[in-house]
């Protein structure tokens, strides 16, 4: 009878395979293990630092109280602190924060989170070493994905505070300011269901991204404390009626939700969240909205919310004069995104879509009352879009090759990701309000002939949007990873999808190629880890 280690099955080829795999995975558990061990020997060393320049810079704080600067802020721990500035660009901000260079944004995902936020400097390193990654490693696989809870970018430069001898550097990290706000909001003292859900999400990403179960794990459990402490703060709320939890509780639930939708693929759940998130904004009132977290939070709420209330066909308390027209809107730059101002129009159709849906009796001329209120949201939106253009010195999208081919040659390549966000939501808008256009015309036509014009006119105007939103996907999918750049695209691919399946199967166009293409395009989607809202159609 034979020794030793029994035969692996297969052929030698995939025997050897396994082999080399196996010595993969030795190799990568080998270099988190040295890494997770540099790590915790840092941070032991970097507390010793930090009690030694606590105590010797009491006076130097003291020394500065003098002359503030009004664009900084210091968030202080005991042991430690995060110098964080922003400077505001346009209508967009950029956030700086005082890292340590030397950040390994590897699988010790979360020791690397904590540390990032909690350190405050490190010394630079040896000359021939500074230009390196953020992953000095030489292995890091990191991608934007995995670090989405920013969205952005992530670069490297000199403090210019310091001297050139100094031996600091500054880590700037340009990203969504409603993930920012939160981020930092979740280093307050009594924020651990914020941080947990954070947390969470950030777990969810990694383990998404590297395959991991054991990060997945991790990330379920952490999501369910979350959870808990979600739910413990809500009845605490309800009893006590503290405003000043109403913020954190927004953003706990705002930050869950996205948990929702990467571990459970649900748009259900995610919606469910939302309403939480509205209920809690709309109970404090627009009176709270009084502070920048609160602020932020409601912005947040308001870009994610939308796309159900179109699909939902319910209105929503964002329509209302007193949630549109703030006493602060003026002095607020964020009012004047394009996305923003968009909002401020499309808040007005899932009101008028609800209203269709709910008239028992739909006379004549109530139809043509509803045809005027339409009219006049259509020409916001073409005011909108002529604005849009008239800011922007240069076109805000040029076209190139597509790479999805079935549908059309060319896709459109955005100026950049706001624009992007907004023209390709703007499509999606449209889309839907043309969608009642024709509704109204239908019902209309047997009374008045004339009608028949409009109804013309609104199918064209449909299938063009549902085109021009088709060919703006390609900017979200076959670029860079963005995560949140995807989920604002879905809604308007799923308008597109379902004018084309009304063109067919109401109107008697031919539309295989379009629903043939949307249904390959969705199995992209599903690939790339988000679910569409819904499968339209199957050929």
């Amino acid at each position: 009878m034979p020794q030793g280690r029994p035969r692996l099955p297969g052929t030698e080829a995939q025997r050897a395979a396994a082999r080399r795999q196996q010595i993969r995975e030795n190799v990568r558990a080998f270099r988190r293990r040295r890494r997770e061990r540099e790590l915790s020997e840092n941070q032991a060393e970097n507390t010793d630092s930090v009690k030694e320049e606590t105590s010797s810079g009491s006076s130097t704080d003291k020394s500065q109280s003098g002359s503030p600067t009004p664009q900084t802020i210091s968030y202080e721990r005991p042991g430690r602190q995060i110098s964080i500035t922003r400077e505001r660009r346009d209508s967009d901000s950029r956030w700086a924060l005082a890292l340590p260079l030397r950040i390994d944004l590897g699988p010790a995902y979360t020791g690397a989170f904590i540390a990032a936020f909690h350190y405050r400097s490190s010394p630079s390193p040896p000359p021939g070493i500074a230009s390196t990654s953020l992953c000095p490693s030489g292995n890091c696989s990191i991608s934007s994905r995995a670090v989405s809870p920013f969205s952005g970018s992530i670069t490297v430069s000199r403090d210019p505070s310091v001297p050139p001898g100094g031996d600091y550097m500054r880590v700037e990290i340009c990203c969504c300011e409603w993930i920012t706000a939160v981020s930092f909001q979740a280093m307050y003292p009594g924020a651990e269901m914020l941080k947990d859900a954070l947390l969470a999400s950030s777990l969810n990403l990694i383990g998404m991204e590297r395959d991991d179960p054991r990060l997945s794990i991790a990330a379920m459990q952490t999501q369910n404390k979350a959870l808990r402490q979600l739910r413990e703060g809500f009845d605490d709320y309800v009893a006590s009626r503290d405003v000043t939890q109403n913020a954190l509780l927004s953003a706990t639930a705002l930050a869950c939700s996205m948990s929702e939708l990467l571990v459970n693929k649900s748009w259900a759940g995610y919606a469910l969240h939302l309403k939480g998130v509205g209920a809690l904004i709309e109970d404090a009132g627009p009176a709270a909205l009084t502070s920048r977290d609160s602020r932020d939070n409601f912005f947040g709420y308001r870009t994610t919310q939308i796309p159900f209330n179109f699909l939902e066909h319910r209105g929503t308390f964002l329509s209302r004069p007193e949630w549109i027209n703030f006493p602060w809107r003026a002095s607020d730059p964020r009012f004047n995104r394009p996305r923003d101002t968009l909002l401020d129009i499309a808040v007005q159709i899932p009101v008028q879509l609800e209203l269709y849906d709910k008239s028992p009796n739909k006379t004549p001329n109530w139809n043509r009352r509803q045809l005027r209120k339409l009219n006049r949201i259509v020409t916001q939106l073409n005011q909108w879009r002529t604005e849009l253009f008239e800011k922007c010195s240069d076109s805000i999208y040029t076209t190139e090759a597509a790479a999805w081919e079935g549908l059309h040659s060319e896709s459109i390549k955005f100026r950049d990701d706001n624009l992007a966000a907004a023209f390709t939501l703007y499509a999606g808008v449209r889309i839907e309000l043309f969608v009642l256009v024709r509704r109204l015309a239908a019902d209309l036509i047997p009374n008045d002939e004339s009608a028949s014009l409009i109804l013309r006119g609104a199918i064209r105007e449909g299938f063009k949007w549902s085109r021009i939103a088709c060919q703006c996907l390609e900017y979200f999918f076959t670029r860079e990873r963005r995560v949140m750049g995807k989920v604002a695209c879905l809604f308007p691919f799923d308008c597109a999808w379902g004018t084309f399946v009304e063109l067919q199967e109401e109107r008697g166009a031919n539309m295989s190629l379009e629903l043939r293409w949307c249904q390959n395009t969705a199995e992209r989607i599903e690939g790339s880890g988000l679910p569409v809202f819904r499968v339209r159609y199957r050929i």
